[in-house]
């Protein structure tokens, strides 16, 4: 029995930080997300078409802004998880 080595493997913790990270900012997206649901949802209020417009307009830069940084972080934690695996097998 003391000649037996038990080798525990670890997730370092910096890389639990980094994915800890990358989830606070997908969920920082969840209000922003919520508003865009309840504005394409909303079909029973009556259409005013400059309001239609601007909110499209805004509601289309806020969907861009969030699909940019969603794909970042989906790369991000991709790259994070493969690290983390990689130092588990080796």
């Amino acid at each position: 029995m003391n000649n037996s080595v038990i080798c525990i493997k670890t997730v370092p913790y910096q890389e639990i930080l980094n994915l800890r990270d990358s989830l606070e900012r997908l969920e920082s997206w969840k209000e922003p997300l919520e508003v865009l649901e309840k504005y394409f949802t909303n079909p029973t209020t009556p259409i005013n078409k400059k309001q239609v417009v601007k909110q499209y307009y805004a509601s289309a830069k806020l969907f861009e802004t969030f699909n940019k940084e969603f794909e970042l972080l989906i790369a991000e934690s991709q790259k994070q998880l493969a690290i983390i695996t990689q130092n588990q097998n080796s």
